[in-house]
């Protein structure tokens, strides 16, 4: 089939589909935005139309759409498939990488308990992404056997990220102190065991109406609104003013990465699973090799 009739049915059924497959909220409604953009200008898809679609898109995430669309119609037995022509990858650009001081004092600006919130993300694995941290749970920790023998490394489950779920570590230290801290927040059971929801809260219970109405809904809306209410509230007013100067949290990410393999000699495949990468690829884009860590490397090569 060399075309494709662009019905309200189809533009829902793909809406839906996204859900299905569990995109990150903040992709869906990229992606639905310029979905939509392509419904409202075009009747159908044909190889007039996605010409004048791939000349009016200026971003690569407009294009993955059409990856999204050829996807969803293979999966559906769909008989229709768009032929995107290679494009020449920009290079990437250079990531800010903290020194080990910054990272220290960005954690030290922080009140309690986002200063512990911030050593979660910079220290659990190999680095987490704020969408993580927001959805971590008491439960989501393997409490039973850190508890019974508390100088091992502790280990915690990534659910509902991208890729699959995940296994990753916790440091003896931070371990020590996300228990001091259910202990404060009185969350431990009569085994000794902390339990309940999520590890933090940022802000005002967020729409408990509709959370009692549409759980699905405001969990996509709360991944949001917490971001905004971190970035607002604790990065901006306090980590930002004390570093003097604009900070994305995603580079403690970046940092922990780059640490891991430039100082602590850990292999990339392992940073690899740590961060929650299918592509091998994406994670040496995360690390930045050092000096150091080249000439130790050359070292004995004659």
């Amino acid at each position: 089939m060399d075309k494709l009739e662009l019905s309200n049915e189809l533009l829902v059924n793909m809406l839906g589909y996204m859900s299905v497959k569990k995109y990150p909220y903040n992709t869906r409604k990229q992606y639905g935005h310029t979905l939509k953009r392509i419904w409202d200008s075009n009747d159908e898809l044909n190889r007039d139309s996605i010409r004048k679609i791939l000349l009016s898109f200026k971003h690569q995430n407009q294009r993955a759409v059409l990856v999204l669309i050829n996807r969803y119609c293979y999966e559906e037995g769909i008989d229709f498939r768009i032929i995107l022509p290679k494009l020449t990858r920009a290079k990437r650009a250079t990531i800010n990488i903290l020194s080990s001081e910054e990272v220290e004092l960005i954690i030290r600006s922080a009140p309690y308990p986002y200063s512990l919130t911030l050593k979660c993300i910079f220290r659990i694995g190999a680095g987490l992404r704020v969408s993580e941290m927001i959805k971590l749970s008491w439960g989501h920790f393997k409490w039973v056997s850190w508890v019974k023998d508390k100088t091992q490394l502790g280990a915690v489950e990534i659910k509902h990220s991208k890729g699959d779920p995940r296994i990753v570590s916790v440091p003896v230290k931070l371990m020590e102190e996300i228990y001091g801290y259910a202990r404060h927040k009185r969350v431990l059971n009569e085994f000794g065991i902390p339990t309940g929801g999520s590890l933090f809260s940022f802000g005002p219970d967020y729409k408990p109406s509709l959370r009692a109405t549409n759980l699905a809904k405001w969990k996509d809306l709360y991944i949001r609104h917490s971001y905004d209410w971190f970035r607002h509230n604790i990065l901006r007013l306090h980590c930002e003013k004390a570093l003097g100067r604009k900070l994305k949290v995603h580079h403690l990410r970046h940092t922990r990465a780059t640490q891991l393999y430039n100082d602590n000699n850990v292999p990339i495949e392992i940073i690899q699973k740590q961060l929650g990468h299918a592509d091998i690829n994406t994670t040496m884009g995360y690390t930045q090799v050092g000096n150091k860590k080249i000439f130790e490397s050359m070292k004995g090569i004659n």
